[in-house]
């Protein structure tokens, strides 16, 4: 069983998710106390009711609990104004201004609500792809939407804000490392049709490698992927979201500028349900939902060209008009399509529902500028 010197140790690895510097360092850490059976530890934070403070607990726990302490109490506070203005003269103006001091619940302009700092505006149509159900075809939406953008003539580039999971790069055939300008600026790789890329799998070694990455980790390169890289001049940056609604999501959401989702799904009941649960994400977070996406409907059968409905009716539409979001269409099980993706030849696939997908986004982006 360790002592309190051996649990603070373990604490340095815990990084605050905004900040991405270790609670130890900032003076988040305000006691550890060992009592009969558990461990007590004392964390302020530098925001009342942080949103990321389940991140906080959760990587606590898992630096704690290979020490051997059979119950692992986490105690929240925050900091009181004095202490609050001490870190951020510690911490230099650059880094302090990622510190919400404005409380819960509240946002002040360039910031999200809950108050997280936004990261600063570089393209006029910032557009999250997201599901919060995994397997539905998000990175192939984005793949298309991109390139039938780019066929009405945009410049567009996708940002693959799947870290963990990353297929872009390889559905565009791109392989090359990105081009470093000046001190740490990333140039996104044009694939061949021109969509500017960066993904996750351009940055390590070898594709099939895992990236076992806690999650500050991910947050912070999502940040990074954004922040650190030259996307001015795109009309379009398109961004291919993680699953689910957790770490790397929220990051998105809070911290990025966007101008608006476009939520994927496909027929079954219990992937609306989970679809649904993005949609109120977004409705939380005031995310403009520009439509939802259904992928995967149906085939087309080869001697009639009917449609075959594999996994029963189509059920977005209603989702859609539950919520009151544009239906944006249904997209039929293509094998070609599924070729193209495997073979990094998206750029020879040419649907048509994506360019009315392209001008109907267009239209709603340029009117929501008036």
């Amino acid at each position: 069983m360790s002592g309190e010197d051996e649990i603070i140790e373990a604490l340095k690895s815990v990084q605050d998710p905004e900040l991405n510097m270790s609670i130890v360092d900032l003076g988040m850490l305000k006691k550890v106390e060992l009592v009969p059976g558990a461990v007590n530890i004392n964390i302020d934070l530098t925001i009342e009711g942080c949103p990321l403070k389940d991140t906080l607990q959760r990587d606590i726990n898992k630096a704690v609990a290979p020490l051997g302490h059979r119950k692992i109490n986490v105690y929240f506070s925050s900091m009181n104004p004095q202490q609050l203005e001490a870190l951020k003269q510690r911490l230099g103006a650059e880094r302090s201004a990622k510190i919400n001091s404005y409380g819960k619940g509240s946002s002040k302009p360039g910031e999200a609500p809950g108050g997280i700092n936004r990261l600063a505006k570089k393209v006029p149509n910032l557009i999250a792809v997201s599901s919060g159900k995994g397997g539905v075809g998000k990175s192939s939406v984005t793949a298309q939407l991109a390139m039938a953008l780019k066929r009405e003539g945009y410049q567009v580039g996708i940002l693959d804000a799947d870290i963990t999971g990353p297929s872009i790069a390889r559905i565009f055939g791109v392989t090359e490392r990105p081009l470093v300008e000046g001190k740490d600026t990333l140039i996104p790789v044009p694939s061949k049709s021109g969509v500017d890329i960066l993904s996750m799998n351009l940055l390590i070694s070898d594709e099939k490698a895992p990236v076992i990455w806690r999650g500050p980790l991910i947050n912070g390169a999502i940040r990074q992927l954004y922040a650190n890289a030259k996307w001015e001049g795109h009309d379009y940056l398109l961004v291919d979201m993680p699953p689910g609604t957790s770490d790397a999501t929220l990051t998105v959401f809070q911290s990025l500028p966007l101008d608006g989702a476009i939520i994927v799904s496909s027929p079954q009941a219990l992937v609306g349900m989970i679809v649904e649960k993005s949609i109120g994400m977004a409705n939380i977070l005031k995310i403009p939902i520009l439509g939802i996406i259904e992928n995967l409907a149906y085939i087309e059968l080869p001697d009639t060209k009917k449609p075959f409905y594999l996994f029963g009716s189509l059920k977005a539409e209603a989702m859609a008009k539950r919520h009151g979001i544009p239906f944006l269409g249904s997209l039929a099980i293509r094998p070609e399509l599924a070729d193209a993706c495997d073979l990094g030849k998206i750029d020879s696939i040419d649907v048509p529902i994506f360019h009315e997908i392209a001008k109907r986004i267009a239209e709603t982006r340029l009117a929501a500028s008036k």
